[in-house]
């Protein structure tokens, strides 16, 4: 059943919005376009240093003057660090005071990437200005508070998320009477949130995949001449196991130069390992007639596209990073009828096997993807057969109306 918002006003705070790169840009743009659907007034604020063109599509307020995702609070010293939270939260609350005095009452606010330099700013701005500003507000946390041992079979919470654990109980008032949701796109780190405060967490599905999944590509079995193509779209760090690949895709062609597949790799930005040492395209992966390297930066249409090439999407992303993390490309595979590797024990393939389709890799293991590439090139019909099958538990999943029911009910 369609949600109608009309009447309804959303603000979508971001202080990250400030050009295409990451994922601020997707993720407001679909959660923009999915309440616009819904007929609802939506309002986003954004950093006075917003790109024009981002400025002009959202028509966004340049509110926030400091951006804590860039890096500049990256102190050595712990106190510099702690005394920059605290001054954070202060501008925040400011800079949020003077937009509401600007767009008057809104009925919801979405803050899509939260962390404690903006946490401190809105549970004063609760207790200030809820019912009176803003009706209510969804607060998504992404990132973690969790140490896991080796085997990630448990963990420990950093020491600093003492602080985290005091604000978020902070909240439990408004929680209770549903005018705070606190919310992530992982269940494995909304539990965490949970185990550490004590307060519900709300598990989102993804808006930018909910729009695609509007869409509905049924997913289309390859035609037998064609050769099965292998797909790495997204920014080319070291965390996503870009490496990984290449070292992979040049131990299948030294072992059969003629090898009958294709890769597509989106290697737009420079990759710098864990030791702070350059990760270079190799030479004969660039030779490679098999190889398609992709150096620019895509816009919408392009990464659409080569995604619908894609026979599987390649995710061989490192535990270390993404063992709690979400993966919208997975998300997408998963929706459109694509079958996917990914890395075992991780978020992603609780999400193949909840509704998607494809094979496991060990962590950080290049031999184990070549052979599960070779897998996958002599089971690609069965797989693909299971992907198709699975599209409609994912459509239902990152459905649109499960992401406003998440926001609104």
């Amino acid at each position: 059943m369609d949600i109608v918002l009309k009447g309804k006003r959303l603000l979508i705070c971001e202080e990250a919005l400030t050009n295409y790169k990451g994922h601020f840009y997707s993720w407001i743009k679909a959660i923009r376009r999915i309440h616009l659907d819904a007929c609802a007034e939506v309002i986003v604020a954004g950093n006075v240093n917003v790109n024009d063109g981002i400025q002009k599509e959202f028509q966004v307020h340049k509110v926030y003057t400091h951006n804590n995702w860039s890096g500049i609070y990256d102190y050595k010293q712990s106190w510099r660090r702690y005394a920059a939270v605290f001054m954070h939260n202060y501008r925040i609350y400011n800079q949020t005071r003077k937009l509401l005095k600007e767009t008057g009452p809104v009925d919801c606010v979405i803050l899509t990437a939260v962390r404690i330099h903006q946490l401190l700013a809105w549970q004063r701005l609760c207790k200030k200005r809820l019912g009176k500003d803003f009706q209510r507000v969804v607060i998504f946390i992404l990132t973690s508070e969790a140490i896991y041992d080796e085997n990630y079979t448990g963990f420990h919470f950093k020491k600093s998320s003492l602080l985290i654990k005091k604000v978020l109980q902070g909240f439990k008032e408004y929680v209770d009477k549903g005018q705070v949701i606190l919310a992530g796109d992982s269940h494995i780190t909304c539990k965490e949130y949970e185990l550490l405060s004590g307060v519900p967490f709300r598990v989102f599905p993804s808006p930018a995949a909910g729009l695609e999944a509007s869409a509905r590509t049924i997913g289309k079995l390859p035609k037998a001449d064609t050769k099965i193509t292998f797909v790495i779209l997204g920014v080319s760090v070291i965390d996503k196991g870009i490496d990984l690949l290449q070292k992979a895709i040049l131990k299948l062609l030294n072992e059969d130069p003629d090898l009958e597949a294709r890769f597509i790799i989106q290697w737009s930005t420079p990759t710098i390992d864990y030791d702070g040492r350059p990760v270079p395209i190799d030479p004969a992966l660039r030779k490679a007639n098999q190889v398609q390297i992709l150096e620019q930066v895509l816009d919408e249409n392009e990464y659409r596209d080569y995604l619908q090439m894609a026979d599987f999407v390649v995710l061989p992303y490192r535990r270390v990073v993404y063992f709690n993390r979400l993966s919208g490309v997975a998300i997408e595979a998963a929706c459109a009828g694509i079958p996917m590797i990914v890395t075992e024990n991780t978020w992603l393939a609780w999400a193949m096997n909840e509704f998607g389709a494809g094979v496991t890799i060990k962590d950080g293991s290049s031999e184990d993807l070549a052979d599960k590439i070779n897998y996958c090139l002599n089971n690609h019909i069965r797989l693909k057969q299971l992907a198709i099958e699975r599209q409609d538990a994912a459509l239902k999943y990152n459905a649109t109306e499960s992401y406003l029911q998440a926001v609104w009910s």
